[in-house]
């Protein structure tokens, strides 16, 4: 199979209040397409930070990260994180929710109607078009978790 996703010698830290803190040294990973994976450890071993780095989140301070041969630095198309909190702007609806990643994404490329379109077809797509205009507030916890695919 083909590699999909491929982290080479991949390390990230932060610099907080009392020093620097390596989340990841040389981490090295591949992926093959279709294939799943499960990054399984202990509270603050750097399973999110993998996850944020693929997901284009965060940077690497070294090392190389490739999905579907393209190097990656930042959030794309061809890639989505679905976070445990759902994260929606409670003051915007579920179109609006999904339309702002929307933007984000294609926004260089593709005219108004083109991402209203893109927007209303992912919201199709997860059987939420008859709730686009609906707020967080006014549906259920699996319908966020929907808009947040959608997004």
């Amino acid at each position: 199979m083909d590699k999909f996703v491929e982290l080479t010698a991949v390390s990230k830290h932060f610099d907080t209040k009392k020093g620097r803190f390596q989340a990841l040294a040389d981490v090295n990973l591949s992926i093959a397409r279709g294939e799943f994976v499960a990054l399984i450890g202990h509270s603050g071993c750097g399973k999110s930070t993998v996850l944020n780095l693929i997901a284009g989140l965060l940077d690497a301070n070294e090392g190389g990260l490739i999905c579907n041969g393209r190097e990656i630095d930042g959030p794309g198309p061809e890639r989505a994180v679905v976070f445990q909190n759902h994260s929606l702007l409670p003051w915007m609806t579920c179109f609006g929710n999904v339309h702002l990643a929307v933007e984000r994404v294609f926004g260089e490329h593709e005219n108004k109607e083109q991402l209203k379109a893109r927007t209303e077809q992912a919201l199709n797509m997860v059987g939420l078009a008859h709730a686009m205009h609906k707020h967080p507030n006014e549906i259920s916890g699996g319908m966020k978790q929907r808009v947040g695919i959608a997004r």
